[in-house]
């Protein structure tokens, strides 16, 4: 495998509704292989797989913290959070389908969760490249905003919020 392969984030890694909430969860914390398992109700094991592949692939960081090891219980456990620079890494010359195909499995599950509607967009249009430029730019800083101002889960005063975004140009079908 050439460098540039191995530097590049396979999006595989993230075809599986699961692992998308996994980074999503972990946007705003470090979590353990436990705490993850508590908050999604999945299995210890199941969790641990999963942040193992998800890290494997670059997507999340492995983080030391300051905290003693649990009474009896030796070492600490391996924590992880989002890595917002794997965005950049990206391979997106394959298995960019199977991530999209993840993304909008959850987002079935978002949507079916919903209490509220704050905003909501959808349209197949022509602009001037100088304003779908600025589409873009304006899009990126909100999703910039959200990583970083991500918090751990049930924050007090936090709200749990979703934020999908896909832009995307189109073959002109003439």
């Amino acid at each position: 495998m050439s460098w540039e392969k191995e530097r590049l984030v396979p999006l595989r890694a993230l075809a599986n509704p699961l692992r998308v909430r996994i980074v999503s969860l972990l946007t705003g914390t470090a979590m353990s292989a436990t705490e993850v398992a508590e908050e999604l109700g999945l299995a210890h094991g199941s969790a641990s797989y999963h942040l193992r592949q998800l890290a494997a692939a670059g997507f999340l960081e492995q983080v030391e913290e300051d905290r003693p090891a649990r009474p009896g219980r030796g070492r600490s456990p391996k924590r992880y959070r989002y890595d917002p620079s794997s965005a950049d890494r990206l391979d997106r010359s394959s298995g960019r389908r199977l991530m999209q195909e993840a993304t909008f499995t959850d987002l079935r599950r978002r949507l079916e969760a919903m209490s509220r509607q704050r905003q909501s967009a959808d349209a197949e249009v022509w602009l001037d490249p100088e304003d779908w430029d600025q589409v873009c730019s304006l899009v990126a800083e909100a999703v910039d905003l959200v990583h970083r101002g991500a918090r751990p889960p049930r924050s007090e005063g936090a709200v749990h919020v979703s934020m999908t975004a896909l832009l995307f140009e189109l073959p002109d079908a003439r």
